[in-house]
């Protein structure tokens, strides 16, 4: 965090490189929704939303996402992204995941420590 409605943040893009940009909230409402767009001169012009809503028959919260972004190098450079796995898109299935694995369980699933087989 920077300050109140601005943050710093790092992904992993293709190849190893990383990709860095700032970030400012733009709109949030308290349990219900944050959303935010990157700083002029950020290296990854984006805008999403995160929305929060009470799932039915009172059994949680369902999180749905939007994220709008234009690549580094263009589209060749999403389709790189993508072949490496670095694709915004995927990254966010995975954060999700975790994230609802830590709501849920407080804790990631791993297989350290396991037995494995030959």
């Amino acid at each position: 965090m920077l300050d109140e409605k601005r943050s710093h943040w790092k992904a992993k893009g293709p190849a190893g490189m990383t990709v860095e940009w700032d970030a400012e909230i733009v709109n949030e409402k308290e349990n219900a929704l944050i959303a935010w767009e990157s700083c002029e001169g950020s290296d990854v012009q984006h805008w999403g939303v995160i929305r929060f809503v009470p799932a039915p028959g009172d059994r949680g919260t369902e999180v749905t996402v939007e994220l709008e972004y234009r690549p580094v190098a263009g589209s060749f450079g999403a389709a790189v992204a993508k072949l490496f796995g670095e694709e915004p898109g995927q990254q966010l299935e995975e954060d999700l995941r975790r994230f609802k694995y830590i709501m849920e369980t407080g804790e990631v699933p791993t297989t350290t420590g396991q037995p494995r087989g030959r």
